[in-house]
């Protein structure tokens, strides 16, 4: 999303003597600004305002999605840099923003956070650039990379399934004659994001109605309980299965075919991911974490508020949820699936 246009008049030159920012008074302008359809008709009441402050308000504006929290994130990061490097917005060079992330490594932060952080650097001088508030990307040197730490980022379109791959393997399944618990099975991953520990531990029991909708109760990582929503044609699928094998309350929705009331394993989720992916779409290195990466990037990008799809994922940190709104805004436009259909 570009920034708005800005004249002379909204955006002042850098002033050539830096003053300390304020990332609270920055946040407290922004939620004022809120109540204006036009950032810049707020900025040109504000003459107060510094031109660090300005550039930043616009920033943040174009990046909004309803979530306060990734402002809050971006603000950390941007005004950071600010006044890590003591100098204004068209004064930064790479070696500031990259002694700025050094210097935040050499703090503690996780691996994972200081990409987060290499991310809001990345789309704040982009957006400067395409805006024309700046001629040259200090920032064009960072390189979009998986996480450090142990494991991928979460999202990252090399570990999630796009929406043309999706339908051919639905559909597909259904062609060969996978059996019908396999191809709910894989909605209900996609369309809730569960874990593939949740999934197979899911009892009947666990499918209830409340307020009018169908949820799941699910145990996730660290015994922590949540209700992930169930939408319609997951619950309508998990129905139709439920006519076919007439289960007691008990008894896991996703049973082993070979073992009445006996769930299928975590082992044998995987071989069976691993089997129809290879078989329908030629995929033989999907795991069913792909189907929780899909479901989430997908959501974030048809503007799903980020503590939203935090909740849905059961994550601690909401900076685990940012990653996947850098993962939708390089996937297509998310299908016309869930309850839109």
């Amino acid at each position: 999303m570009p920034l708005p246009a800005l004249s002379s008049t909204q955006l002042p030159e850098a002033i050539p003597d830096w003053t300390q920012l304020d990332r609270k008074r920055v946040l407290e302008h922004f939620m004022l600004s809120r109540d204006y359809e036009n950032i810049a008709e707020y900025i040109s009441f504000q003459s107060d305002l510094l031109p660090d402050e300005r550039v930043i308000l616009f920033f943040l504006h174009a990046v909004y999605a309803n979530s306060t929290k990734t402002i809050e994130l971006y603000a950390l990061y941007v005004i950071g840099l600010f006044n890590y490097a003591k100098k204004s917005f068209n004064q930064l060079k790479a070696w500031d923003i990259d002694a700025y992330l050094r210097h935040l490594t050499n703090k503690g932060l996780k691996p994972s956070s200081r990409n987060t952080a290499a991310a809001t650097l990345r789309s704040f001088f982009r957006h400067l650039v395409d805006s024309g508030v700046c001629t040259v990307n200090p920032a064009a040197f960072l390189k979009r990379k998986r996480n450090d730490g142990k494991g991928s980022l979460p999202g990252h379109l090399s570990h999630s399934l796009g929406r043309d791959e999706l339908e051919r393997l639905f559909a597909g399944m259904e062609e060969v004659g996978a059996p019908f618990r396999d191809i709910v099975l894989f909605r209900v991953l996609f369309m809730t994001g569960l874990r593939a520990e949740e999934a197979v531990s899911l009892k009947w029991m666990n499918v209830i109605n409340w307020q009018g909708r169908w949820y799941l109760d699910v145990l996730g990582k660290g015994s922590k309980a949540r209700r992930v929503y169930l939408p319609q044609k997951a619950q309508a699928a998990l129905e139709e299965l439920r006519r076919h094998t007439s289960p007691r309350p008990e008894y896991p929705i996703f049973e082993n075919l070979r073992h009445r009331g006996r769930p299928i394993s975590r082992h044998g989720l995987y071989a069976l991911v691993k089997k129809w992916s290879s078989l329908v779409i030629s995929r033989g290195d999907v795991s069913p974490h792909w189907f929780r990466h899909s479901c989430f990037t997908q959501l974030a990008s048809r503007g799903a508020r980020l503590e939203s799809i935090q909740a849905l994922a059961g994550h601690a940190n909401i900076q685990t949820t940012m990653h996947y709104n850098e993962a939708a805004q390089l996937m297509s436009p998310a299908s016309a699936i869930f309850d839109e259909e």
